[in-house]
């Protein structure tokens, strides 16, 4: 049996190409002579004095531009100058101090003498006795005193009760804060319907030194003890004629502030300070600790600050939260 060639199939025939090379070529014709109606209608819609226009905006928009941009140069050279000669004044200023500076050093140095040679003296192979220890300062609340014996005065009259607790804390921060080389006597003082009283440790009317055994405990009781005595008035003149002839170079007198004029030669607060002071004639210091509700009294706070500043002394104030049986 005879075989059969093998045939070619082709998806476009001459006749395809034909028909599209004619469509194509139809296509290009119409646009051609359609090309003038379209410039026209162009024309029509953009006239020619809206399109000179817009040129001439665009002109004078660049002009514009072009000033803007040298004004803005303008500017900038301004202010570049004004920065120069702000540096340039900066820096003349600080030429001036620093000339005036090496001026005022060389003035200092041409003042100050040359250090002088200091020769050593010899060292004897048999030295002197050891110069003594500097005076130890004693500081209670604030106040304090390079003296060493010291006399702690308190006022038992009515108006002090109800201020136990703070009369009882401001004397054991006396005795407390007392070094071994202190000396220290309590004293109370009171006005009764027999006359001014005296209490005192130790009975003997003597200092103690703290660094003995029992100082502090024995004067803390003590103190205690008075407080449990208060009553009548406060005989303060009394009181300070016999501390001020006795042993003890500081006193710390604590008080309400009130003395009762008639239990001190019927002097009044300010007169009481002043005899006060002329008996001790600056002999010894008087430091002021008031306690109590002292502002519901006036001059309580007056008067035990004017009586220690004119005695050497200084002056605190403990309030009180308790009510006086005076308040």
């Amino acid at each position: 049996m005879k075989r059969r060639s093998d045939r070619q199939i082709e998806v476009f025939s001459m006749s395809a190409i034909d028909l599209f090379a004619a469509a194509m070529g139809a296509f290009a014709l119409i646009a051609i002579i359609l090309l003038p109606y379209y410039q026209n209608e162009l024309r029509e819609k953009t006239p020619d004095n809206a399109i000179a226009e817009l040129l001439r905006a665009a002109e004078e928009s660049s002009v514009e531009t072009e000033e803007k941009k040298k004004a803005l140069e303008i500017k900038r050279s301004a202010m570049a100058q004004n920065v120069s000669d702000v540096k340039s004044e900066a820096q003349e200023l600080l030429n001036k101090l620093r000339a005036a500076e090496q001026s005022l050093l060389e003035k200092q140095a041409a003042a100050t003498p040359p250090p002088a040679v200091v020769v050593p003296e010899p060292i004897e192979e048999d030295p002197g006795p050891l110069p003594e220890p500097a005076t130890v300062s004693f500081r209670f609340l604030g106040m304090n005193t390079t003296a060493d014996d010291i006399v702690v005065a308190l006022d038992m009259s009515r108006c002090m009760g109800g201020h136990e607790a703070s009369v009882n804390k401001a004397v054991e921060r006396v005795i407390l804060s007392l070094q071994d080389n202190h000396a220290v006597k309590v004293l109370g003082f009171q006005q009764t319907d027999a006359g001014p009283r005296i209490r005192q440790w130790p009975a003997n009317g003597r200092l103690r030194q703290i660094n003995a055994g029992g100082t502090k405990t024995g004067a803390i009781d003590f103190a205690k003890g008075l407080t449990r005595q208060f009553g009548g008035s406060a005989s303060m003149l009394d009181a300070f004629d016999k501390m001020l002839s006795g042993p003890g170079e500081a006193i710390f007198l604590i008080s309400d502030g009130l003395p009762n004029p008639r239990a001190n030669d019927g002097l009044s607060p300010n007169r009481l300070i002043s005899e006060i002071t002329r008996r001790n004639a600056g002999r010894k210091e008087i430091h002021a600790v008031v306690v109590g509700n002292y502002f519901d009294f006036r001059g309580t706070v007056e008067f035990m600050e004017n009586l220690a500043a004119k005695n050497n002394g200084q002056f605190m104030a403990l309030a009180s939260t308790s009510a006086g049986v005076c308040d």
